[in-house]
């Protein structure tokens, strides 16, 4: 459409200056809005947390006598599939820390640790695990989806912390999700 508008200007050499300035940052600006869109979704890759933790389960860290926490380079896109067990609690102040740690890392703003300042339990197979969820889904998640029902939740992965003496901690974070 661009090219089509151009064209019709013709010899007009001005115009087409103007209207360039004009459409190709417009033409950018719709492009992010398209990347942002339900499309930006599809790259979410489903699998489970389980395949996460096997991943980077038998990590070892130094000295057992210390705490540790190891970031993620890769966030792994995730659609999971959940049940909903509609217990939440503040997100800890450990991993608080690994989310500061990981926003600054990956050049985010510092804001996006208050997007994430609570924890909510899940179910998968067996396994029950806290996922950080996004403030602006909080309101709408026990609405949409009732305790005990399952739902396509859409996670990236973080890191781990390990304190000692303690099993290791996983940090997900949920970042939308399809209602039943």
């Amino acid at each position: 459409m661009l090219a089509l508008v151009l064209e019709t200007l013709g010899s007009d050499e001005m115009k087409t200056r103007s209207l360039s300035l004009v459409c190709i940052p417009a033409f950018a600006l719709a492009m992010h809005a398209w990347g942002q869109s339900e499309t930006h979704w599809e790259g979410y890759k489903r699998r489970t947390l389980q395949s996460i933790i096997e991943m980077f389960g038998d990590e070892e860290f130094p000295d057992s006598s210390k705490n540790y926490a190891s970031l993620s380079g890769e966030m792994f896109p995730s659609k999971v599939k959940l049940v909903y067990l509609a217990k939440s609690r503040p997100l800890p102040a450990n991993k608080k820390e690994l989310l500061t740690s990981w926003t600054t890392s990956r050049g985010r703003p510092a804001t996006t640790v208050d997007l994430f300042p609570t924890e909510v339990l899940f179910r998968e197979g067996t396994d029950e695990h806290w996922i950080a969820v996004q403030k602006p889904l909080l309101a709408s998640l026990p609405k949409e989806v009732k305790r005990g029902k399952s739902f396509d939740g859409y996670i990236i992965f973080m890191g781990t912390i390990k304190k000692v003496g303690e099993q290791k901690e996983w940090l997900f974070a949920m970042n939308e999700f399809d209602a039943p």
